[in-house]
């Protein structure tokens, strides 16, 4: 099982979710620029774990659970196959990040 690539699928689908948001959203300028901003940050996460960075673990956990976060509000404000989505797969990076086996992997010391 190549953990690498499961990390670098749900980190893309959920810079693409983000970008969504702010295609959907066209018109709404903080709107646009916060999606934005999201989905730059999921996509320098990718690159770090492309590239073998240390600081890409730590900052995927904590963007991680900050989607984890945002996923529980906004299945509470009712909007559920979204949410449930985000909370999918920003649970399974928050998993697959926090183990060593993984980290290793990412880093290259296997």
């Amino acid at each position: 099982m190549n953990v690498k690539a499961i990390l670098l699928a749900s980190f893309s689908l959920i810079a693409l979710y983000f970008l969504g948001i702010g295609v959907l959203s066209w018109g709404y300028t903080f709107q646009v620029a916060g999606a934005a901003f999201a989905a730059l940050l999921h996509f320098g996460i990718i690159w770090g774990i492309l590239r073998g960075h240390d600081w890409s673990i730590g900052l995927g956990k904590y963007l991680s659970f900050l989607d984890l976060i945002f996923s529980i509000l906004w299945m509470m404000l009712g909007v559920i196959p979204q949410g449930a989505a985000l909370f999918t797969l920003s649970t399974l990076n928050l998993i697959l990040l926090s183990d060593e086996e993984v980290e290793a992997r990412i880093l290259g010391r296997e």
